[in-house]
């Protein structure tokens, strides 16, 4: 319990310090709406990383992000941390991406693989998804479309470069390395609903499709 009772103060104090620097620099202009919202996106979203280490029951763990859902929730109605709001229309994105963290957390945490899994499945969201956005901004030329948006075929490669470098990374820190083979289906698969997904559904669909993936036949 002392354990998970660190992890719990530790998680709400990185998550707070990073939206606070976030919001900071958007404050004073040094970034836009835009990379505010995915230096949080990448920042809370590496945090899996130590959570998988840091505690030891799945309830202490899906605290926090349980708490940001409805925090979240509360922002995008009442506009309370605009370096994540801003510019996002009807992006649900910053409710559906810690939703993702207690289902996964909840549903694989005491299944043999299955930490090392949720963890994939989150940073491939949190470094895939914000490099096929800021590659598909800035590089991006040949574009196709998806629903009423866009997509870029520069995105969607540094969104599956980006989502492989995540799951070796991952295996490599968990000491559960995934075959060749499986790392690819799944950062295929990442990218094709990173691809697919509208108004921010790509937030849940892409953590929980990559790490079942890696769960089941890993």
């Amino acid at each position: 319990m002392r354990g998970d009772g660190i992890g719990i103060a530790l998680s709400f104090a990185y998550v707070l310090l990073v939206v606070g620097i976030a919001e900071t620099l958007r404050r004073s202009g040094r970034i836009s709406f835009d990379v505010s919202r995915k230096i949080i996106h990448v920042g809370v979203g590496s945090w899996i990383v130590p959570t998988i280490f840091l505690f030891d029951h799945a309830w202490a763990a899906a605290l926090p992000p349980a708490v940001f859902v409805l925090l979240n929730l509360a922002s995008r109605k009442l506009g309370l941390v605009r370096a994540m709001e801003e510019e996002a229309g009807d992006n649900r994105g910053t409710v559906l991406f810690p939703l993702a963290f207690v289902i996964l957390i909840l549903m694989l945490w005491n299944q043999a693989g299955g930490r090392t899994a949720l963890a994939a499945g989150i940073l491939v969201l949190a470094w895939g998804d914000a490099a096929a956005a800021l590659i598909g901004r800035r590089w991006g030329r040949h574009r196709y479309r998806v629903g009423p948006g866009w997509r870029s075929v520069e995105g969607s490669a540094a969104m599956c470069i980006v989502s492989i470098i995540a799951i070796v990374v991952i295996g490599q820190v968990a000491n559960a390395p995934y075959a060749p083979l499986l790392v690819l289906a799944a950062a295929g698969a990442a990218t094709l609903l990173e691809a697919a997904s509208r108004w921010g559904a790509d937030n849940l669909l892409v953590p929980l499709g990559t790490s079942f993936l890696l769960w089941g036949l890993g």
